[in-house]
């Protein structure tokens, strides 16, 4: 593809940035701090900037990846002449370093770049514009259709902004083209994004954020159907989350990834677009809230068929805080090899559901595939207070009911025989009251039938950050009533 871009011999300027607009998704776990970085809770200092490894390895691909995002550019107190001397740095040493070179970090790194020249009001030299060209065209090339979802999604979001800033009509045009089609297909009705995920969901939405911030001009084509899916993600995304922005970690979801759901919203609210909470539909996702407890209801699909790369064998799964605290909790993510850890944190057994005899009830495996899968349908609903759902197909069949009675939840599994699991957060110190009954803090559990231990077990609270808590383990026949009570 040739680009009919601006004079090759020119640099390339920003009109003014719009009043409000943040330059900063969050706290940023992404840290550069004097040629020293900090990604997924590993350090690693280079002596200069010009001997920065932009192949390092030995922290793990997904490490790699994110040396190669610049997402560090958006931290709030980074000098600009520190972050042209980075950028500067990845240019000159380019053909070094093929992680970088691949469609998914090139998506972050094109718009990271251009959006740090845009925010500081410097103008994009013509030796990095010569960049973000060759960038451009190998990104359109291998563009990620074989993975699709996010990857893809990230694909056109790059494309379609780079095109605006490189004033290419063609580029334009094919990349608005990608990214409506995937717009349309890859969010649900409810707005939530197909790969359920609720922090791939609000990386997402930030950089599509970016995009819509580019689009000042009434008259760009782009501008009302990216407005209007960007209203339907962030009304799912403010129904899902809490307003001091807590979310459950379904599927592939962990702390210090996503940008912070307040720093979201505010960006939005500055681009001038409505947040309306929408709290159920096809996600199958469910939040209700009743006094100082807020519950998260897993009744969904594992995902789109084609794609379960983040999925987890998680189904009919829960959540629950109170009093703003984490109470029983996903056991997270720590990685993205493909080792034991990653198969754990992906099978059944790390979730709060039922399994027989410790079998996943989705064939999860090798790290991002998923082979023989069970299936999730809502069969009763009353919105906020009610909702039975069964899961079928792979692993045999489970149903379970959730109903609130004043200030306590009942959970009714039936299935032959299996056993439930109460993943505690690391923060609480669960302890048996007796033989069907636990206390924690604030939190009671009681139980009406079956055998019962608390065994200990790893939680991952951050990309390799685990700490020892404890689950809540009862084996039972035929029915299960567990009453969680709160005061």
């Amino acid at each position: 593809m040739k680009l009919s871009v601006v004079d090759e011999e020119a640099g390339f300027r920003f009109s003014p940035l719009a009043e409000g607009i943040p330059v900063a998704a969050n706290q940023l776990p992404e840290r550069y701090t004097e040629a020293g970085f900090c990604f997924l809770n590993k350090q690693l200092r280079f002596p200069s900037f010009s001997t920065i490894d932009w192949t390092f390895a030995e922290h793990g691909k997904l490490w790699t990846y994110n040396l190669n995002y610049f997402e560090f550019l958006r931290q709030p107190d980074l000098d600009p002449d520190v972050g042209e001397q980075l950028i500067n740095s990845w240019v000159t040493s380019n053909s070094t370093h093929p992680d970088g070179w691949e469609p998914y970090p090139s998506s972050l790194r094109l718009i990271n770049w251009l959006q740090f020249y845009r925010l500081v009001g410097r103008e994009v030299p013509v030796r990095v514009l010569t960049s973000v060209r060759r960038q451009t065209i190998s990104l359109w090339r291998k563009r990620e259709f074989h993975l699709d979802g996010n990857h893809l999604l990230e694909n056109a979001l790059a494309l379609a902004f780079v095109a605006r800033c490189l004033k290419d009509d063609e580029l334009r045009r094919k990349s608005d083209q990608l990214l409506k089609v995937q717009l349309e297909r890859q969010y649900l009705q409810d707005g939530a994004h197909f790969e359920l995920s609720v922090m791939y969901h609000l990386v997402l939405l930030w950089r599509t954020l970016d995009l819509y911030s580019l689009l000042a001009d009434d008259t760009d084509e782009l501008r009302l159907p990216l407005r209007t899916s960007l209203e339907r993600q962030l009304g799912w995304a403010a129904g899902i989350c809490t307003s001091d922005g807590r979310y459950p970690h379904f599927n592939d979801s962990t702390n210090g990834i996503a940008p912070k759901y307040k720093m979201v919203i505010n960006y939005a609210q500055a681009l001038g677009l409505a947040v309306t909470p929408q709290y159920a539909g096809a996600s199958g996702y469910r939040r209700w809230t009743y006094g100082q407890t807020e519950l998260w209801i897993d009744a969904a699909a594992i995902g789109p068929d084609f794609i379960p790369g983040h999925a987890h064998a998680d189904n009919l799964t829960f959540v629950l805080h109170h009093d703003g605290q984490p109470f029983i909790v996903d056991t997270g993510i720590s990685t993205y090899e493909k080792n034991a850890r990653r198969a754990f944190e992906r099978s059944t057994v790390a979730h709060n559901t039922v399994t027989v005899d410790g079998k996943n009830t989705s064939d999860v495996w090798g790290g991002f595939r998923v082979g023989q899968r069970s299936q999730t349908s809502i069969i009763e609903e009353q919105a906020g207070s009610r909702l039975t759902a069964v899961r079928w197909g792979y692993g045999g069949s489970h149903q379970r009911s959730f109903s609130r009675h004043e200030s306590a939840l009942i959970i009714i599994d039936k299935i032959p025989v299996g056993t439930a699991r109460f993943h505690f957060d690391h923060t609480q110190q669960p302890e048996m009251t007796g033989a069907k009954q636990l206390r924690c803090g604030k939190v009671e559990l009681a139980w009406d039938v079956g055998t019962a231990h608390l065994e200990p077990y790893e939680q991952a609270i951050g990309f390799n950050e685990i700490r020892s808590a404890q689950c809540l383990v009862i084996n039972f026949r035929d029915s299960l009533m567990t009453k969680i009570a709160t005061s």
